[in-house]
């Protein structure tokens, strides 16, 4: 069960801080302000559903969601000394968090507050978030990973426009990934010279090497406070998870189907939905030769693009599953699981998820 706020009030000291953990609050000692540390946090992934998330818990009541994204630890280059700056440490990440909202303790007391910033996941260093919230809860969202670095394009395209991202996926995935034939064991890998040039392209591509960045946090957050949840899952059946998600945070069970519609999409959301309103990408304008034919050729060689990084993922899913299975870490193991899971020989038996036998 995650840690709510008690209701008592530490003063906003660093030798009190140093006592403190997830779900406790401090106040200023003279400006009577209030700063929490959170009882959950959501560490990833960017384009894994972690701000849908954020929408459906920040309408349980027993729930205080900071809204947005925090990026306090993925900020922090250099490591402490958790004994000797622990009640620094704390004090500051509970100030980074609250200071553009005012909390009032009468409203807070038995809630548990959450926090989310996927670029924890491969950014943070776990040590430091263990250092600053031991009992903390940890919630990972994960999507199929060719899925997710396709969709992370299309926002950099859709949304930021950089120079990193002007070409079309096809063209980065053939400069990007080299070597392998046409077999799901070929030995694609990233060009190290083409990461090299372009780190965004470098950290799109490793951030799904999931179980390398898992095994981090399960070295220091013990497997029992960790638990992953799909993309492809929520989409299925957010109601199915967000009872997991409940039942992991020792929340009582809200009635989401009285607030859930469906957008256009057919997909449940709640309230103001990222996945409702998220702006689309212009169309291209096209000359009267640029036609069916040439949208068929850029179709063509995005599934050709998708086909080729989904190999790349193949032993990487493999060692997810395998990880999944030893630390038994999944938050919902009926399916829908990622067809990229499957593909590396993971399925659902015995409440867990692992390779097949």
């Amino acid at each position: 069960m995650a840690r709510r706020f008690s209701g008592h009030l530490l003063p906003a000291t660093h030798e009190a801080a140093a006592s403190a953990d997830a779900g406790d609050c401090l106040q200023g000692v003279k400006s009577g302000n209030v700063y929490c540390l959170p009882g959950m946090i959501n560490i990833g992934v960017q384009k894994a559903g972690t701000g849908e998330l954020q929408t459906w818990l920040g309408v349980h009541p027993s729930v205080k969601v900071h809204g947005g994204e925090v990026h306090f630890f993925d900020g922090e280059e250099r490591t402490p000394s958790c004994r000797k700056h622990r009640g620094q440490l704390r004090l500051r990440y509970a100030h980074f968090l609250w200071k553009r909202q005012r909390l009032r303790a009468s409203e807070l007391s038995g809630r548990l507050l959450y926090e989310k910033t996927p670029a924890y996941f491969d950014r943070a260093q776990p040590r430091l978030v263990a250092c600053a919230v031991p009992s903390a809860r940890l919630l990972l969202m994960l999507r199929d990973p060719a899925e997710r670095a396709r969709s992370a394009y299309a926002m950099c395209q859709r949304e930021l426009e950089a120079r990193w991202c002007r070409s079309s996926f096809a063209e980065v995935v053939e400069r990007m990934l080299i070597g392998g034939g046409n077999g799901t064991d070929s030995p694609l890998h990233v060009s190290r010279r083409e990461m090299r040039r372009a780190p965004h392209l470098r950290r799109m591509f490793l951030m799904g090497h999931y179980s390398a960045f898992l095994r981090r946090w399960l070295d220091v957050f013990p497997p029992p406070t960790v638990r992953v949840l799909w993309l492809e899952q929520f989409k299925a059946d957010p109601f199915a998870c967000m009872t997991a998600v409940e039942r992991f945070a020792g929340l009582a069970p809200h009635p989401y189907r009285t607030v859930a519609t469906r957008n256009e999409k057919g997909l449940y959301v709640v309230g103001r939905s990222k996945s409702t309103y998220e702006k689309q990408p212009e169309p291209k304008r096209r000359g009267a030769a640029q036609d069916a034919a040439s949208r068929a050729r850029e179709a063509a060689a995005l599934q050709a693009a998708m086909g080729s990084v989904r190999v790349y993922y193949v032993p990487w899913q493999r060692r997810l599953g395998e990880l999944l299975t030893v630390t038994n870490t999944t938050l919902l193991t009926e399916p829908p699981l990622p067809s990229s899971l499957a593909l590396a020989g993971a399925t659902t038996r015995e409440g867990q998820v692992g390779l097949t036998q």
